[in-house]
């Protein structure tokens, strides 16, 4: 009688999907690899999980398991990189273990890189908006030099997990998180904290980084809208000089006032203003002219302003 191949995770299955994929890892080449003979894999975009999470997978070792092993890829000096479970192999190092379960994937760098994007994606309990938007722009990297085995990145998803990756990468989402990268660091952290919803950091990833900084400047911390980012977005592409104080007095300016923003078409900018050097020189000219004319009404026999 042929020997039973051994898996050390069939007692904790759950249902018919956890354990074609249990049974599937042991096809693949189950082993045990030593943590010290782990690297991890270089510039990936996910942070390391913080104190509390590593608590709970720490806890969740020690109560059922290892769930998933962790899936690496061999390099140079018997050494192996890490693809998919940089938090597991933390996690049993903290818990004195020598070894992990791991499988070995025997694929390029492009194949490799996209291999540890979707899994984490799928697999991790939460993902900061920026972490999803620098995954989806190595992403988009990858896709476009079209080197990458797709298959053998598939193989390391459950049908479940494709499903929701095939959700999450929505061709709409997926390009409004890719245009969060042209956001200034400053509206990067806003999205991560959820000050700043992607909807309108996408408006602002739409204005080149000097004007982004001009409206950090003039709005700081106070809340940008969707819609207001799209009226910011209409400012920055419509007026002849976007300049923190127009932003300003724009936005910030006392709500029960006149709005203090007149726009002048190119062609009565050139014929009026064309020998003025800035907005506040054309701005003290104007206030200017209507002083003299009110002085000058002041004297009038009429007795009343009379334009």
């Amino acid at each position: 009688m042929e020997d039973e191949i051994f898996n050390p995770y069939k007692k904790f299955s759950k249902n018919n999907e956890v354990q074609a994929k249990e049974e599937n890892n042991v096809k693949k080449g189950l082993v045990e690899l030593n943590l010290d003979d782990l690297v991890p894999f270089k510039n990936q975009p996910f942070k390391v999980y913080s104190n509390d999470e590593m608590r709970e997978l720490k806890e969740s070792i020690e109560r059922i398991g290892l769930q998933n092993p962790i899936i690496v890829r061999r390099i140079e000096n018997n050494q192996y990189e890490i693809l998919a479970g940089h938090n597991r192999s933390r996690a049993f190092k903290e818990l004195g273990r020598e070894k992990i379960p791991a499988i070995i994937q025997n694929v390029d760098d492009d194949t490799a890189q996209m291999i540890m994007i979707d899994t984490n994606i799928v697999q991790r309990q939460s993902i900061t908006v920026m972490e999803r938007a620098k995954a989806y722009k190595l992403k988009d990297e990858i896709k476009k030099r079209k080197k990458y085995n797709i298959d053998r990145v598939e193989e390391n998803l459950t049908e479940e997990e494709k499903e929701l990756l095939a959700k999450e990468d929505a061709k709409q989402t997926y390009y409004r998180y890719l245009s969060l990268n042209n956001l200034i660091k400053e509206y990067q952290a806003k999205c991560d904290d959820e000050s700043l919803s992607v909807r309108a950091g996408e408006q602002l990833s739409k204005l080149n980084e000097q004007q982004q900084r001009k409206i950090y400047e003039a709005l700081g911390d106070s809340k940008i809208t969707e819609n207001k980012a799209e009226e910011l977005k209409k400012l920055a592409n419509t007026s002849d000089e976007f300049t923190v104080d127009i932003i300003k007095e724009t936005f910030c300016g006392n709500k029960n006032t006149i709005k203090s923003s007149i726009k002048f078409t190119k062609k009565e900018m050139e014929k009026y203003f064309s020998n003025f050097k800035s907005i506040e020189e054309i701005k003290e000219y104007l206030i200017s002219l209507l002083e003299e004319m009110d002085e000058k009404l002041e004297d009038s026999p009429y007795g009343e302003k009379y334009y």
